[in-house]
Order: structure tokens, then sequence, then C-alpha cells
């Protein structure tokens, strides 16, 4: 157990690929009721690997409405962290929609500073489904965003995405696209080769951006997945020093499990 726990903070602590990033979540699904609250948890860790650290009161969280947009006051809770067998800083977010459509929900954290010696500010969005198809492309108007263009709820299984970054509202054509599932397993139970070793390609996918800012992916299990864009922009002095500086931008999708379905049996009589 300690070579493996050795093993999987020497990984992080040379992959930039895997940092920190706020998760968002609810017990079940996206899914709302009118004039009925709603809780999302927000933390902080690497969801790939179910690991949670304290988080720092995001800057602002609010809600696109189908009036206008509307604050969410942050309340302070706790989630477990099972790597280190305690509890951490998390929150949660209650909202109540007054009406039915989509509302997507947009936290926006303060800058932080993270492994590898940078200071990253995170934009945060998820969409919540209430009764009707209605508004769920609309845009945070973070300076960094994903815009979807398949509907980013009700989905299964191999469903194929499709998404486009934006940058202060223009496409951008370079970067890469990651996409990962938040693992609530035990470490012990992640995909491991014949070495022991952590097989870490199969918990984060990569892809890259094309020339209109356009990406596509897949998620082959049901739960919650993030995909996740971050761009360098240039260098800012937090406390005493210099440290370069990113914008990350994540949205939080849901994937139903797939139900088999049953075959249909069809009756017929045979005609005298």
């Amino acid at each position: 157990m300690l070579l493996f726990l050795i093993f999987f903070f020497l990984f992080l602590a040379i992959n930039r690929s895997y940092a920190q990033k706020p998760i968002v979540f609810t017990t079940d699904h996206p899914y709302g009721k009118v004039n009925a609250e709603k809780v999302f948890t927000l933390a902080y860790g690497q969801p790939a690997f179910a690991n949670f650290l304290d988080f720092a009161r995001p800057e602002r969280a609010f809600l696109i409405t189908q009036n206008g947009s509307k604050l969410i006051q942050p309340l302070r809770k706790e989630i477990f962290d099972p790597w280190f067998n305690k509890p951490r800083i998390a929150f949660s977010l209650t909202v109540r929609p007054e009406l039915k459509g989509d509302y997507p929900l947009c936290i926006e954290t303060k800058n932080m500073i993270e492994p590898g010696d940078v200071v990253r500010k995170h934009f945060v969005k998820t969409v919540l489904h209430v009764g009707q198809e209605l508004g769920w492309d609309r845009l945070c108007g973070f300076d960094v965003e994903i815009k979807p263009y398949t509907r980013p709820y009700g989905l299964l299984p191999g469903v194929v995405f499709w998404g486009r970054v934006l940058y202060q509202g223009e496409p951008i054509s370079e970067g890469s696209i990651t996409v990962e599932r938040l693992r609530v397993k035990a470490f012990e139970k992640l995909p491991k080769l014949e070495t022991e070793e952590i097989n870490t390609p199969i918990l984060r996918k990569t892809t890259l951006l094309r020339e209109d800012g356009s990406f596509f992916v897949s998620f082959e299990e049901d739960g919650w997945w993030v995909v996740t864009f971050t761009i360098r922009r240039g260098v800012i002095t937090y406390g005493n020093s210099d440290y370069p500086y990113e914008l990350s931008t994540h949205l939080w999708v849901y994937v139903f499990p797939k139900k088999e379905e049953g075959s249909l049996k069809i009756q017929t009589k045979k005609k005298k």
C-alpha cells in the first residue's frame, strides 16, 4: 500500500495533465423540478482518482435562469477523502428553479497556486434540466468557456459529444481537451498494469481541437464526467513571486447507466 501511494504522488508531481480541478456533482442526476431544491456539491481534487483536497470559497457562483441570472451563496460542508482518510472542505450550492427549462450553473474560483508552480483560475459549468429542453447551450460569459453543441444531459454510455472552446467569445484553434470520469472507487480498484502500476491513460482521455475550436469526445461509462481545457495567459504576481498564469474551463456532464432493453414479443394468431 505504501509503495502504491508513493508511486501515485510521484506520478502526479511530474504529470501536470492530472492537475487538481473543481469537482461538481449531485447525489443522483442533474434533473430538477419546478420550485423544488436541488443541491450540487462543489469540491476540489483529482476526479480520476477520487482524491479530494481542501477548497477555497469560490469568487462567485450563479445560475442562469429563464429571466436572467441569480447569485448563489456557497455553504461550507465536508467531503471525505479516501486517500488520507480525513474530511476535506467543500461547498454545497442549492438552487430552486421557478420555471421549466435548462439552467446553466456557473462557478468562478479565485486565483489559486497549484502544483507545478503555476497560478490558475478555474471556470466551471454544468446544466440543470427542469422538465423542458430550453437554453442548454447558453454561455456563462467566462473568459474561456466550452460551448456544447450536443445537449449536455440525457446522455448514455458511448454517446459522441460535440463542443467548441471559446476564448473571449472567439473559437480557439490550438490546444487539447482532456476528459476524466469522477471515480469514487477505492484506489485498490483503479485499473493497473501487470507491474501493479496504475494504468493512467485509461483514466484520462485527450483529444486535439480542430481549427474551428470544435472537438468530439465520448463517455464510455455512466457517472459524472468533466471536459477540461486550459490556456496559458502570461505571468502573474502571486504573493511576492511571479508565476505562469493559466485559465482552465470545465464542463461537467452526467451519463446515465445503460439499461438492457427487454425484447418485444409480438403475438399473432394463425388464421384458420
